[in-house]
């Protein structure tokens, strides 16, 4: 099997364990045949790119998610609360970004140096974006905004 494939059953199986759905499950969301899921993910067979698409929809991420060495990924769920983010008035964000800083800050303090040093980069992070209200905005805020 070629490494690419090796790449996209790894992250298959994070993905989906993740979700917390098993491998059969996964085949009945994806619409595949029984243990599809399972010949991908073991390495006995790649995945088409039909099945892929099928699979990215079911577990509700982008299909480039599989062709990127990039381990972290995005989830549709957590996209939809990054636009409800944009569009909340900047105080109540100000207040979301702070309760967010404090629960990584305390995440952050019973794990590896490696894991420690990156969610504290988040935490900084987090706090430059609650400084200034910069947030980009749909068209749906600004004609909103017009109206008011």
């Amino acid at each position: 099997m070629k490494k690419n494939a090796l790449g996209i059953a790894k992250k298959l199986k994070t993905l989906r364990m993740a979700k917390s759905i098993t491998q059969a499950e996964l085949d009945v969301m994806a619409e595949l045949p029984r243990s599809t899921i399972s010949k991908i993910e073991n390495g006995k067979r790649e995945a088409t790119a039909s099945e892929l698409i099928r699979i990215s929809q079911s577990l509700g991420v982008n299909l480039n998610v599989f062709s990127s060495n990039d381990p972290s990924f995005v989830y549709s769920e957590e996209v939809k609360v990054i636009e409800a983010l944009r569009e909340i008035p900047f105080d109540d964000y100000q207040r979301l970004m702070k309760t967010l800083e404090a629960q990584v800050y305390f995440a952050a303090k019973d794990v590896s140096k490696v894991k420690k040093e990156h969610l504290q980069e988040l935490v900084a992070s987090l706090s430059s974006l609650s400084s200034s209200d910069q947030r980009p905005r749909s068209q749906y805020a600004d004609r909103i905004r017009i109206r008011k």
